[in-house]
């Protein structure tokens, strides 16, 4: 900026208060969650991996057939409840790694899940012929008799929980609770209580008191089924993954670690065994799509105070691919962010107007550029329209230059467009080579101000944490482009110029990028995020 920065004051008075007071309305930060992945070449070896992240020791293992799910999934408060790892084998003999495992653990007893059409004689015989006990078998008819089976063998508390026995996520969701506090797991169809499921409920209300926890909206488990219970709460969202989300929140005091599972909602069998694992560190299960973080499932793990510190994956990248990970990490972002805003983006000065400059000859406009180019790349990948006032070394003013000129056409654009937001970028400059730090403007005078100064506490936090100059604050003033603009706007000093150290960050293309970085997160944490 010019050297008292007159050309950009609408009023002759520059207010320099802070807002006393404000208290930011925002309760979530973008994601920036460190990452490890769990997984095998197939679901048998995901599992085992699982087995060795969660166990060294184990006298009792839970073998399930890896390509049908009701089985595993019912498993965890028995897996729980044994400190026993789920491993997965074919239905016609013990995976040659899946008896390694076995042994490494040094387990003498193994518990079948499911009838011999899950797994048939010749994985009891295999068993046997390991030198391991006789295996014990839990099974029923068919999964909602083999979860009855399980329930039984669990035994109750007063409490059931009820979930789709046709389609996996939602008893996968709810696994880890489940395992955690030794909840068992029924199974039920749609339309239709199973006589096994209806017997189960039936046996534990005539315990005592049963209070039932269904997983799932209508469409899941219809309420016309539950009209025997007497105490009944529903989990449930729009789809699988709001489901999961809710379940989530709802778990958060039982499942305290500050470790979360991410697993898939589109292909079940690399997950099967995270149910018990999650249960026996506490931790919570997430779910995603193969190559995007849902909506439900960003909004659950950007919140700060409950969000987790680490994100374990299940499953290789053809299960949850690199692109999720990196949306954990927060180095991609999900395209739904900003979707449907439109963000002007004002790199100031430009063409016969060079800005400030400092000691060593730098300009203001060529610091200012590559951080509104860096900004509107990331606002772009997270679904915004992004407009830039100039993309070049040129001004937007037409026919001959003139610094109102200049200025009229930059909140003209964001005007004429009805943008959501307005953001322009400056370099700072003082007479003092000492004065340092980043400064980010709002006007009172800009007909939606509160929102303005929502917008400037949420870029100016991030911004000194991505660039570390001195903080010095969100401030008012009359600038023009932010007095002059109908929608929530900020004018940021970046640093000084007139400061050596700072010209030769101000400079420096990392610099520029960490910057763009700060702000893009303040306008998400604007947006909720």
């Amino acid at each position: 900026m010019a050297k008292l920065k007159w050309r950009l004051l609408g009023m002759l008075v520059l207010g320099l208060g802070f807002l006393a007071g404000f208290q930011n309305p925002v309760y979530a930060t973008p994601l920036a969650l460190e990452t490890s992945r769990i997984y095998g070449l197939r679901q048998i070896d995901t599992a085992i991996h699982v087995s060795k992240y969660g166990w060294e020791h184990a006298e009792t293992v839970l073998l399930a057939n890896c390509d049908n799910f009701p089985d595993a999934l019912v498993a965890a408060p028995l897996s729980h409840q044994l400190d026993a790892p789920i491993l997965l084998t074919p239905t016609g003999g013990v995976d040659e790694k899946v008896m390694q495992e076995i042994k490494r653990l040094g387990a003498q007893k193994v518990i079948l899940l499911g009838g011999v059409a899950a797994l048939n004689q010749q994985v009891e015989l295999d068993i046997v012929k390991a030198g391991l006990d006789q295996p014990e078998r839990i099974f029923g008819y068919d999964q909602y008799e083999t979860a009855q089976k399980v329930a039984e063998r669990v035994g109750s508390k007063g409490e059931v929980i009820l979930a789709s026995g046709e389609q996996f996520p939602d008893a996968l969701s709810v696994s880890a609770y489940a395992g955690s506090k030794e909840i068992p797991i029924l199974l039920t169809k749609s339309k239709q209580m199973p006589g096994s499921t209806q017997q189960a409920l039936n046996s534990l209300q005539e315990e005592g008191d049963l209070h039932t926890i269904v997983v799932g909206g209508e469409a899941v488990v219809s309420s016309a089924t539950l009209s025997g219970l007497k105490s009944v709460e529903r989990i449930f969202g729009n789809d699988r993954y709001e489901t999961a989300a809710e379940i989530y929140e709802f778990a958060r005091d039982t499942l305290s670690s500050q470790t979360a599972y991410l697993v898939t909602g589109e292909n079940f069998p690399d997950a099967l065994a995270a149910g018990g694992l999650a249960a026996k560190q506490r931790a919570s299960i997430v779910m995603t799509q193969t190559s995007s973080l849902p909506g439900p499932t960003y909004s659950v793990l950007s919140r700060p105070a409950e969000s987790p510190l680490q994100v374990v994956i299940i499953g290789g990248t053809a299960v949850i691919t690199n692109n999720v990970k990196g949306m954990l990490e927060g180095t991609e972002q999900p395209s739904y962010l900003l979707a449907g805003l439109t963000i002007v983006v004002d790199p100031g000065h430009g063409g016969p107007d060079p800005g400030a400059s400092g000691a060593s000859g730098s300009y203001e406009k060529n610091n200012t550029l590559p951080v509104g180019l860096n900004l509107a790349a990331l606002l772009r990948s997270a679904g915004a329209h992004v407009v830039l006032t100039r993309s070049t070394d040129i001004s937007p003013a037409e026919g001959a230059y003139s610094e109102r000129a200049d200025l009229e056409a930059r909140t003209k654009i964001a005007n004429d467009l009805n943008a959501d937001l307005f953001i322009s970028l400056h370099n700072d400059w003082f007479s003092n080579p000492a004065a340092s730090g980043a400064t980010t403007y709002y006007s009172s005078l800009n007909p939606v101000s509160n929102q303005s100064v929502a917008l400037a506490e949420n870029v100016q936090g991030e911004l000194i944490k991505s660039i570390g100059l001195t903080n010095r604050g969100v401030k008012n003033s009359p600038f023009y482009v932010v007095k002059n603009t109908k929608m929530p706007a900020v004018l940021i000093e970046l640093g000084f110029l007139s400061n050596p150290t700072e010209e030769n960050l101000l400079g420096s293309p990392e610099f520029q990028s960490k910057a763009a970085q700060g702000i893009y997160r303040g306008i998400l944490g604007f947006k909720g995020y």
